[in-house]
């Protein structure tokens, strides 16, 4: 894996790395996002299209949920606009993921590595965005004047909260997990995956300088895979890194603190009063609220792709528990997991779940290097994925399909790969 020739020349490694980093500029807002990396997608299908032709598989994913979708527009459930704004980005996001696969002819390792090397280039910036920060240059660190997706979050352990050229710190510490992961099992075991040991250290610094909550979650994740058990020792030690990690964030850090205790106040003591609910805590409660709400009456398929905006509007704490109106992540419930039991009821969250479970590969023999890299890629995206169905409410941002992809295919030829060694080795 370390030994592939790699190079940061070769132009569809930055055609990929725009369609999966460059979520923080749009051309327009309405009547829908158009992101930049669009622009790739829209020049490129067609030609993937003609070349390829159409997998039918693509029509088998999305038959029920367009057929459930259509049932909950006539019923009111959701909105006309809305429904085939999703089903029909999600759709042509998928489809142009599997040519990029097919390109690479299924080997789902090179386009793993290709993405880690874009999440180090990630690293690079957020390395610059804090040189540039101590040095008061504003430009340098600030990319709000190019970038009109993106924003600058102060406080942090550095005084603000890297985010490199992500909209958001959060999503930085998702998108780095799988590298995360990867330098983690580096430095443990002395390896040179992808990174080398100087790389796996900044990945590590750049995730922790995120102060991200999700992105620690995913560090925690990622130590206890790589010890390749969940036994009691490991556990214990992995959560006394997190105690300490949290106990020193609680004292030193100011936003770490004002976030755990409105949560504390919120989910413990059930105090809704603006300290406790203007935040992000009070955004999950809020959309956990209203994903409960919806599920109990459309348990199995939800209201369709989309409806999560009309549900919250039926539902939100804030139009009737709290007496002051504010309203985020209306359109993506801010967790995959709120958004896919609003939208696809049971059935869709047990058909992700099921595909978590399934294709995860928990443990090889080292010594067969092939099977342990399809390891390695599992893990690493199982990561992600957690922290997707955690904190990222949005089905098409940084690549999310292709990563649901590559999971599924790394696995279907795992098995393969396993049952050609046979039973008796």
């Amino acid at each position: 894996m370390n030994d592939l020739n790699f190079s940061y020349k070769n132009i569809w490694f930055w055609i990929l790395f725009i369609v999966f980093f460059s979520s923080g500029f749009v051309f327009f807002k309405f009547p829908f996002e158009f992101y930049f990396h669009y622009l790739f997608l829209i020049l490129l299908t067609p030609l993937f299209i003609f070349k390829i032709g159409f997998p039918n598989f693509i029509f088998k994913l999305f038959f029920i949920p367009f057929l459930v979708g259509l049932v909950h527009v006539a019923l009111g459930n959701n909105l006309f606009f809305t429904f085939f704004k999703i089903i029909g980005g999600l759709f042509l996001v998928t489809l142009f993921f599997y040519y990029i696969i097919h390109f690479y002819e299924f080997d789902i390792m090179t386009i793993f590595i290709i993405y880690c090397k874009g999440t180090w280039v990630l690293c690079l910036i957020s390395i610059f965005q804090i040189v540039f920060y101590y040095f008061n240059f504003k430009a340098g660190y600030d990319f709000s004047w190019f970038l009109n997706k993106w924003g600058f979050v102060e406080g942090g352990i550095l005084g603000f909260r890297v985010n490199s050229i992500l909209s958001e710190p959060t999503y930085l510490a998702t998108v780095l997990s799988p590298s995360v992961y990867l330098s983690i099992k580096n430095l443990v075991f002395k390896n040179k995956y992808i990174f080398n040991r100087f790389q796996s250290i900044i990945v590590i610094f750049i995730s922790i300088m995120t102060t991200s909550s999700v992105g620690y979650v995913g560090i925690l994740i990622s130590f206890l895979l790589v010890t390749n058990t969940i036994r009691l020792r490991y556990f214990i030690i992995g959560l006394l890194i997190t105690l300490i990690t949290f106990s020193l964030s609680y004292t030193y850090v100011k936003d770490v603190k004002l976030r755990a205790d409105a949560a504390r106040g919120l989910w413990l003591d059930e105090n809704f009063n603006i300290n406790n609910t203007n935040n992000s805590s009070f955004v999950l409660y809020n959309n956990l609220h209203i994903a409960k709400e919806n599920l109990s009456n459309y348990l199995f398929f939800g209201t369709g792709l989309g409806s999560h905006e009309t549900a919250f509007k039926k539902f939100t704490l804030t139009k009737s528990l709290i007496q002051y109106d504010f309203e985020f992540n209306i359109k993506d419930g801010n967790s995959l997991f709120v958004r896919l039991c609003t939208e696809t009821g049971l059935i869709g969250l047990g058909f992700i779940l099921l595909l978590l479970v399934k294709g995860f590969i928990y443990k090889v023999d080292d010594d067969n290097k092939d099977l342990f890299y399809h390891h390695l890629i599992s893990q690493s995206i199982f990561v992600l994925l957690i922290l997707v169905l955690i904190r990222q409410g949005n089905y098409m941002l940084n690549g999310l399909p292709l990563l649901f992809l590559m999971y599924f295919y790394n696995y279907t030829q795992y098995i393969d790969k396993l049952n050609k060694i046979g039973p008796e080795n």
